[in-house]
């Protein structure tokens, strides 16, 4: 059963681990900052009705960027595993975690649901490492000669078989200390949609009025 709630948002805790796209982020982070620098150029140069529109539009495509491209992870803490998505947060107790796969985003499977993550997916270094496993296979089959466990795992491995099997192992170390938690609670992105919606209609005004 997934709750709706405020999760643990208040509280510092220490990070063990965070699974992200860098790609993503780096053109995330770059468009931000492009922003920035517009609205800077508004605040000293434009400082009109058309302006403002112009500052509204940029502010809600920032904070857009920002859930899509930059905010997206996967977050493990001592006692939860959090899915940063582009909608919402999904705090996930240790405990309740069963199974984790990427086919082609990353799930978390419990006892009741599956939850997906857009953060973690497969990538092409994780196409490569299954070509390179394939064809070790073919080869040690072609000199009649099987593939020891050792080969294959050095092989197959990748960035999306490293996240699942981490995730798997954290869930097993850390069960006992998630267990005061009995479900699994969906936080909504709410500041950042409320930034959306000002932004929208300071930029309907604005453009209504310049």
């Amino acid at each position: 059963m997934t709750r709706l709630g405020q999760g643990n948002a208040g509280r510092s805790r220490k990070v063990i681990e965070s699974f992200a796209p860098t790609a993503g982020r780096v053109l995330g982070v770059l468009t931000m900052a492009i922003g920035a620098l517009i609205l800077g150029d508004v605040v000293v140069e434009w400082r009109t009705w058309n302006g403002l529109a112009t500052a509204g539009i940029v502010v809600a495509v920032c904070t857009l960027i920002w859930l899509s491209l930059v905010r997206p992870s996967v977050v493990a803490y001592e006692d939860e595993l959090v899915l940063r998505n582009i909608l919402s947060d999904v705090h996930i107790p240790w405990h309740l975690v069963r199974s984790a796969r990427i086919a082609p985003v990353l799930a978390i499977a419990t006892e009741d649901a599956s939850y997906r993550s857009a953060a973690v997916s497969v990538t092409g270094a994780d196409r490569r490492a299954m070509r390179r496993s394939q064809r070790n296979a073919v080869e040690s089959a072609q000199v009649g000669r099987p593939q020891s466990p050792g080969e294959a795992d050095l092989g197959s491995r990748s960035p999306a078989d490293y996240t699942t099997h981490r995730i798997e192992t954290l869930a097993a170390q850390y069960a006992e200390k998630s267990k005061d938690k009995a479900q699994v609670v969906r936080t909504w992105r709410r500041v950042e949609f409320a930034i959306v919606g000002a932004a929208v209609l300071v930029t309907t005004v604005a453009a209504l009025l310049g």
